[in-house]
């Protein structure tokens, strides 16, 4: 798939702890420039995180193709890829209604590269500010995928990727259910809000269809 620069890179400039530095004054910016000044910096944070996690998940979808020929994941991968790369646009429309960086930037980070990145401990990373939120508190790193986990799924095929493919899946969107779970408590936003409950109900529902693929295909 041709990459499209106008959405597919997302910025964190010093790992992504730098969000903060972007969006803390992001009500500010919104207010001066006649934007929608309901977004708050976590939504902007969720927003920017989403983009690449989408990204991610885009990704593994396009392996699929040239490594099995099972029909429920061929399928998979085009209403995958319609959805996700749909919501990404939605969501760079977001990002550009606030004023705030987060598309067409070069120097992207997926999701992978953001959870080797973020500090091992539990104190602020290098920008963060004390009335900023941590990215871990948003995105929990069990849901990331490492360069490890990436390298196998390249390398695997037919019954093992599919295995791993669901597994790593059901993983990646149990991300975006927390974060979106996140951003219903701590967000201002409606529309950010109305977002993330369309993420939810989705990814929900493919969770459940890919807990029951893995079951059928004994992996």
């Amino acid at each position: 798939m041709a990459e499209n620069p106008t959405r597919r890179h997302i910025l964190y400039t010093t790992g992504i702890a730098t969000t903060a530095g972007v969006t803390g004054n992001v009500t500010a910016r919104t207010q001066e420039n006649g934007a929608d000044d309901e977004f708050n910096s976590v939504d902007v944070m969720f927003v920017r995180m989403m983009i690449p996690h989408h990204e991610g998940a885009i990704q593994m979808a396009e392996l699929i193709p040239d490594r099995t020929d099972r029909s429920e994941l061929l399928d998979l991968q085009t209403a995958l890829i319609e959805e996700q790369e749909a919501e990404v646009d939605r969501m760079c429309e977001l990002l550009a209604d606030v004023d705030a960086a987060g598309c067409g930037e070069v120097g992207s980070m997926m999701p992978h590269e953001m959870g080797e990145l973020m500090p091992a401990d539990d104190g602020m990373g290098p920008g963060m500010h004390d009335d900023e939120i941590h990215p871990d508190e948003m995105m929990p790193r069990e849901h990331m995928m490492t360069h490890d986990d990436r390298r196998a799924l390249r390398r695997s095929e037919n019954d093992e990727f599919d295995c791993l493919f669901v597994d790593h899946m059901i993983h990646h969107h149990e991300g975006a259910v927390a974060m979106s779970e996140y951003i219903l408590e701590e967000g201002e936003s409606e529309r950010v809000t109305d977002l993330a409950t369309e993420i939810i109900d989705a990814q929900e529902a493919e969770i459940e269809m890919m807990d029951e693929w893995s079951e059928e295909w004994d992996c």
